[in-house]
């Protein structure tokens, strides 16, 4: 094994034999036979006094076995001149093999049977030829010369030694270590400056079961002490008190050795080799390079932080270095882990990946008023002006520190007159000392300032709701790229649950819900290249304390959405507290319209509008209901920017049947916001109190309840907050509208109710209820309100808006309907106290408006007509004891109607119209005229939903079933069954049908000649002339009588009626179908719609070409 190369510490000899030497030599250049063993006697004999100390090795020996019998005799003869490097050598390949499977080298064993080879080849027929003798042996081969079977070790493939049956390993000389850290200028050497305790110990232990193999294989005994002794002088090299090994019971010994017995891959199996076959286990130790992370972030998986120079920032030896379970910084094989040949069961990052490779800021000072910013932020600068900058950091670490953690360990700098920025990021990582202390790793990078790095706007981004709450899983994300396109920004959501991009014309646009309140958020260009983070602000834990239950009341009306709140018997209304987080510093005109649209709004005022808008929803079908993302509450911001008529805008959700779903859509988003704020303010249950329109079907009222059941069901699954919603026969928490406003009337407001009537005007209905001595007489509702008695005129008359209020009505010549009345309702909130205390009075003369005012004046008297008539009744049927009209407490969003029919634009009991609604009411209850008033809610839209939390009352009946049955009011045939005017609407089954499951209503019609709404309209205008009422003008073309008669009525005012039965026939026709799922009225209430539309048809038929 003699190399033809010649080094420096490599010396050629032929030493002169000792003076004592027993040898006999022949004459020169003759050869002579000998046995092997003469090669040994012949080394004996050798005088090496002349061969200095940096001898690499001998190699005079003319044998092709000269490496492993030079190893054999510097082992077993103590005065061997280079004895103590081939035992360094020795030593350092025994290390390597032990160490193997701990360090990961990459080791093999290749075995060579002599004894079959010499057959086939020629040099290993000379090999076994020149075997060398086995006096030296450690070991026996049955029926084999043990030096037959030889194992070569490969290292990373290369040959760099074998096995010898005298010394058990002979490394090679000229074997390329590459690699093994005791491998130095080409020079195998100890092994014990580069172990680590650990490793010191583990390699004692593996020569002490090597030592005690050694005399199991029946070897020469003098040998074997030798190589014993040499053992035993190796582990006191490794440790002071080797004493103790030889206590270690060999199951202690059998447990510290790999279970893989082809580790080295042929298995080493002759004799004593044996021993060698099994590496030191490798033994799992805590990763020195473990992240430590916050300590609200226990529970994630590890991450490693790996850095192949990390020996050197620590000043550490690599083998004392950790990095995972068995392996250490020397044994790492970094490219099998990134080529995936190596699974690790944590995760795992290469420092370099924590900084991004370029930096990116905004050309703006504070662009990022809801993210953290590290120290040194203020002070960055581009070409004068302050920036802010995009964090170029790894978002991995966000899972691992709370964004308040992490930002301390940032620190950012400018550097050469403000053009770069030196970015230091200091970790804590578990360290060298056991996890007693930390140790810091800090990576540093420095960047540019870049003009093609530089974002000079700023989208609009926002995060709903800003908390954190235990098992809270509702958490939504807007982002709008202003149209800004590469000059600022796009943004990606960690762990969105659900996003929903889309784009609207030439902006980029974002919703998502998430279920976590992120640390972070992403930002990305038009190609999807990471250019940096923004840190969150980590916000508030709510929670945490218990606050008291809440009582919410919802009213949710045709025009607009009321809430009220009981907690601990404190009432208010419910205020939307803004729970946004707005991230950035956008444009404020483009954040408001966008969010409008597009997003939860910010602090809405209550009442609400009705309205909601599913522009750009991500419904796939009309069943797929997702609050926020297929549709969101609509916060018209005045009546010019509201376009009810634009794609996605829903109004009349109250009673549409259309479309259910935008209903419930409506009330989830309502219900969500409204579980976050009681979520904000501590508090762990809501219970629910519901009202409804007893104009309601009856399935319409079972829908309704269900609809709530559902969603309060979904809402405390995924917020946590418990929902207690009632069912449909909760009359505590699930009342009609007319009960609520009666409380509200007695309770809050504190009016006498001891002979009262009570009405609830809305945009779609009034709910009236009827009370004596405090107690529920009756009640009901009818589906005559703000629409009809106001709306439906300037429908058909928009130009009354253009022409008395200068409104610009360009927007609204196609609106009809509900998306008309949404429109007005907007435009009254926002203008109509300016108008009743500013303008009204400049337009008071003017006939057009005054014949308005008729209309609406007429509308509100059939409204008290109908409730004499209901006193009427009630009378008769024993149920109403007084025989006097009653006072009227009105309240709802129509109440305000009654102010425009007041002079100065303010009702109240001094009003000619107060005057006139008691008489009208007189007429039809032929009771006398006491002169009761009509008393106006100081919170017109609160009532309902405040009575509905009230939590004691002076009242009795609130949980009143009975009495839900109509009064007609004018004659009429359900069914070919007549029903008087004093009647009640009770509608029989068909007799024929025996298998009828429901009742059905298959006709429904009124005879030629009505007789209470004639009356009405006549004692309408003979209070006009009674009252000598001059601000409520008589219709021009009704003919009043002298004595009034129904023929003779019919007979003057032929035309008017003709029209009325026209009109209302066309709106009998449509009431048919199953009475559960009819909204049934009462005929004199529909005979009065009729006229009330016939006379704004001709009003606005007057006025139509009026300039």
């Amino acid at each position: 094994m003699n190399s033809d190369r010649i080094e420096e510490n490599s010396t050629f000899l032929l030493p002169k034999l000792k003076s004592n030497t027993d040898l006999k030599s022949t004459s020169p250049g003759q050869w002579d036979i000998r046995q092997s063993v003469e090669f040994q006697n012949v080394a004996k004999s050798l005088d090496f006094s002349a061969g200095g100390e940096d001898i690499k090795s001998v190699s005079s020996i003319p044998n092709m076995w000269a490496r492993p019998l030079s190893m054999e005799m510097a082992l077993h003869i103590n005065d061997y001149p280079i004895r103590r490097q081939m035992v360094e050598q020795w030593q350092g390949m025994l290390a390597a093999l032990a160490l193997a499977e701990v360090r990961g080298y990459d080791i093999k064993t290749k075995l060579l049977e002599l004894g079959k080879l010499n057959q086939i080849d020629d040099f290993a027929r000379s090999l076994v030829e020149l075997l060398p003798s086995p006096v030296n042996s450690l070991y026996s081969l049955d029926g084999k010369h043990p030096w037959q079977d030889i194992y070569v070790f490969l290292w990373q493939g290369k040959a760099v030694g074998m096995t010898s049956p005298s010394t058990l390993i002979c490394p090679s000389e000229e074997g390329d270590w590459t690699g093994l850290p005791w491998w130095n200028n080409g020079k195998l050497g100890s092994p014990v400056n580069f172990l680590n305790a650990d490793e010191k110990n583990q390699l004692s232990l593996w020569l002490e079961r090597l030592r005690r193999e050694l005399y199991n294989h029946g070897g020469n005994r003098s040998p074997l002490n030798t190589i014993a002794g040499l053992i035993i002088e190796f582990q006191s090299s490794l440790q002071n008190n080797i004493s103790i090994l030889t206590d270690v019971p060999e199951e202690t010994l059998k447990s510290a050795f790999s279970i893989n017995p082809q580790f080295f891959g042929d298995e080493l199996n002759r004799g004593v080799l044996k021993a060698l076959n099994t590496p030191l286990k490798a033994q799992p130790k805590p990763s020195s390079v473990r992240l430590i992370p916050s300590l609200q972030k226990q529970n994630v998986r590890e991450l490693l932080i790996i850095d192949l120079n990390v020996d050197k920032k620590w000043n550490q030896p690599p083998q004392n270095i950790w990095i995972h379970d068995t392996t250490n910084l020397t044994s790492l094989n970094l490219e099998a882990l990134r080529n995936k040949q190596l699974i690790w069961d944590v995760r795992w990052i290469e420092s370099e990946k924590l900084l991004m490779p370029d930096f990116y800021f905004i050309a703006q000072e504070n662009a990022l008023p809801g993210c953290l910013l590290p120290v040194g932020c203020q002070l960055l600068s581009y070409n004068g002006q302050r920036i802010t900058p995009l964090i170029p950091i790894n978002p991995i670490l966000l899972e691992y520190f709370t964004p308040e953690d992490l930002v301390r360990k940032i620190s950012i700098e400018s550097i050469n007159g403000n053009t770069g920025v030196r970015i230091v990021l200091d970790l804590p990582l578990y360290g060298l000392n056991e996890g007693k202390s930390t140790q810091n790793y800090r990576l540093v990078r420095e960047y540019p300032i870049s003009e093609d790095n530089v974002l000079s706007e700023v989208p609009v981004l926002e995060l709903w709701p800003n908390f954190k709450a235990d098992n809270w899983q509702e958490y939504y994300a807007f982002y709008y790229d202003g149209e800004y396109g590469d000059d600022t920004f796009q943004v990606q959501l960690p762990d969105a649950a659900e996003p929903h991009p889309f784009n609207d014309g030439r902006g980029i646009y974002q919703i998502a819900r998430l279920t976590e309140f992120p640390a972070y958020i992403s930002c990305h260009n038009s190609l999807r290249n990471q250019l940096g983070l923004m840190l969150l602000k980590t916000p508030q834990q709510v929670g945490k304390t218990h606050a008291s239950d809440w009582t919410v009341g919802v009213d949710f009306g045709t025009s607009f959405t009321n809430v009220y709140v009981n907690r601990d018997n404190v009432v208010t209304r419910f205020s939307l507290e803004s729970l946004h987080l707005m991230v950035t510093e956008s444009d404020a005109d483009a954040r408001d319209r966008v969010m409008i649209n597009y997003f939860i709004p910010t602090e809405p005022p209550f009442p609400l509008s009705s309205v909601l808008t599913t522009k750009k929803s991500s419904r796939k079908s009309d069943e797929q209901t997702r609050q926020v993302l297929d549709g969101r509450i609509y916060i018209p911001k005045d009546s010019d920017s509201f376009k009810p008529d634009e794609e996605g805008i829903k109004t009349y959700l109250k009673w549409s049947t259309e479309n259910l779903n935008f209903n419930r859509l409506f009330l989830k988003n309502l219900a969500l916001q409204i579980t976050a704020v009681a979520a904000k303010n501590d508090v762990k249950k809501i219970q629910w109190s519901l009202s409804f329109p007893s104009a309601f079907s009856k399935s319409d009222k079972n829908r309704y309840i269900r609809t709530w059941q559902d969603i309060t069901k979904e809402i405390q699954a995924r917020t946590g907050i418990e929902q207690s919603c009632p069912n449909a026969d909760d009359d505590y928490f699930y009342r009609t509208e007319s009960l609520a406003v009666a409380q509200y009337f007695a309770d809050k407001e504190g009016f006498n109710l001891v002979n009262s009537t009570c009405i609830d005007m809305g945009g779609g209905s009034s709910d009236i209820s009827i009370w004596e001595e405090n107690n529920l007489v009756h009640q009901c509702s009818v589906q005559l309100a703000g629409k009809d008695l106001f709306s439906q005129f300037l429908e058909i008359n928009p130009k009354f808006l253009k022409r008395h209020f200068d409104v610009d009505i360009s927007q609204w010549q196609n609106l009809r309907g509900a998306k008309f009345s949404a429109k007005l309702d907007v435009l009254l909130r926002q203008k109509g106290d300016y108008w009743l205390n500013h303008q009204r009075d400049l337009v008071a003369e003017d006939k057009e408006f005054q014949e308005l005012i008729q209309l609406t004046a007429i509308g509100t008297a059939g409204l008290y007509y109908y409730v004499g008539i209901l006193l009427r009744v009630l009378h008769t049927e024993g149920k109403y004891n007084k025989n006097k009209i009653t006072p009227v407490y009105l309240g709802g969003n129509g109440s305000r109607f009654l102010h425009w029919l007041a002079e100065g634009g303010q009702f109240n009991r001094n009003s000619e119209a107060n005057e006139l609604f008691s008489i009208i009411m007189s007429s039809a209850s032929k009771f006398d005229d006491t002169h009761e008033d009509t008393l106006l809610s100081f919170a017109p839209k609160d009532e309902v939903a405040c009575g509905l939390v009230l939590s004691d009352s002076k009242l009795t009946g609130l949980t009143k079933k009975d009495d839900l049955v109509l009064i007609a009011g004018e004659v009429c045939r359900i069914n070919g069954e007549p029903i008087d005017w004093d009647s009640r609407l009770s509608i029989k089954a068909n007799e024929l049908d025996s298998f009828a499951i429901e009742t059905k209503i298959e006709s429904f019609s009124i005879p030629d000649e009505l007789k209470q709404l004639p009356k009405f309209l006549y004692a309408f205008h003979a209070a006009l002339r009674v009252l000598q009422i001059e601000g409520i003008k008589p219709l021009e073309t009704y003919k009043i009588l002298r004595e009034y008669s129904v023929e003779q009525d019919r007979l003057e005012n032929q035309k008017l009626w003709s029209d009325v039965d026209k009109e209302l026939t066309a709106s009998l026709l449509k009431i048919r179908g199953n009475t559960d799922d009819i909204r049934l009225e009462p005929p004199f209430i529909l005979a009065l719609k009729a006229l009330l539309s016939v006379l704004g048809k001709r009003w606005a038929e007057k006025w139509k070409n009026r300039v």
